[in-house]
């Protein structure tokens, strides 16, 4: 039986056939309701959700989990159990956890499960995830689109801390913090949408923890060389950033900084931010130039240095040439 104590030695007794999906579930169960190892909690829901048993009983076992677990992770984990496999008769507690739950990964989750929101039997989902995305559109000053990209923002920083909770306040803060190279606000937003994005998760995450540091920061002539040189000796915080795909609902974004973020991979939904005329991915960890960039009409500067790039496809030149400014 040693073999079966973990979530995924469970799951690969069941791919094997050496143990079946019931036998399999009790085992998950058993480690969701007694191990205290938020961890393990949660891969053992995602076990669950993978061998597809609807039970009633495992129903019961996973609301609880939603609706008590203190860890954000397997609250978030139980969203994705019940948002595939109990929608009918989970809707109501999906509903409240919106309304009540104050984690960010965990309300993210919800709308990551991608439900067709215009079904008359999801309306009051709709209208408290509506709400949610009102709630922060008000407290930052944007209009309802561009909430959920601050939503995926927040869901980036509480990945990392089960406990975090949203936290909207530091957005003022960022609008008032300049990024010289960019020639603006780490956060510029003029007629309720954002225009200009400085965005680094080290300075970010880091000015969010420690609020304190603000003004001793707000006072030196540019903070970001300071930050720089902290980051060096935080290197246990620093993550590959996945750039949220609702990204692309910035749609009057015209200068975007993304530089030092430990980025691999570019999303195509980036590439539809038609206003962009000025880039900066560098010293990331990009190994190409995906060619949809030549979808940025207006694009005229470009920094892309300092990544892995080795080559530059024939079909970038022509592009590339055209921009008033670049650095690759």
């Amino acid at each position: 039986m040693e073999k079966f104590l973990s979530p995924e030695t469970i799951y690969a007794g069941v791919k094997s056939k050496e143990i079946s999906k019931n036998i399999a579930a009790d085992q998950l169960i058993s480690l969701i309701e007694g191990s205290n190892i938020p961890k393990i909690r949660s891969e053992s829901i995602s076990i669950l959700s993978k061998i597809n048993i609807r039970d009633s009983r495992i129903f019961k076992i996973i609301e609880n989990s939603l609706l008590s677990d203190e860890s954000s992770f397997v609250r978030s984990s139980a969203v994705n159990l019940i948002g595939c496999n109990f929608l009918k008769e989970g809707l109501d507690i999906l509903t409240w956890v919106v309304r009540h739950d104050k984690s960010p990964q965990v309300i993210k989750a919800i709308f990551d499960l991608n439900l067709d929101l215009a079904n008359t039997h999801l309306k009051s989902l709709k209208k408290e995830l509506d709400n949610y995305l009102e709630k922060i559109a008000l407290a930052i000053g944007i209009v309802h689109n561009e909430a959920k990209f601050i939503l995926d923002l927040e869901g980036k920083f509480a990945c990392t801390e089960e406990k975090y909770e949203l936290e909207l306040g530091s957005y003022k803060l960022f609008t008032k913090l300049k990024d010289q190279k960019l020639g603006e606000f780490w956060l510029t937003i003029k007629k309720k949408h954002i225009e200009a994005l400085s965005f680094n998760y080290f300075n970010w995450r880091y000015l969010k923890q420690n609020p304190s540091v603000f003004d001793s920061i707000f006072n030196l002539q540019d903070p970001i060389v300071y930050l720089n040189l902290l980051r060096k000796f935080h290197l246990s915080h620093i993550i590959d950033f996945l750039i949220p795909e609702s990204m692309s609902l910035l749609t009057k974004l015209k200068k975007l900084n993304l530089s030092k973020n430990n980025i691999r991979f570019l999303p195509k939904s980036m590439f539809l931010l038609s206003n962009l005329k000025y880039l900066d991915l560098s010293y990331n960890m990009l190994s190409e130039i995906p060619e949809e960039i030549t979808n940025l009409k207006f694009l005229n500067t470009l920094r892309i240095h300092n990544n892995q790039i080795s080559e530059i496809p024939k079909a970038l030149s022509a592009y590339l040439d055209r921009l008033s400014n670049y650095k690759i």
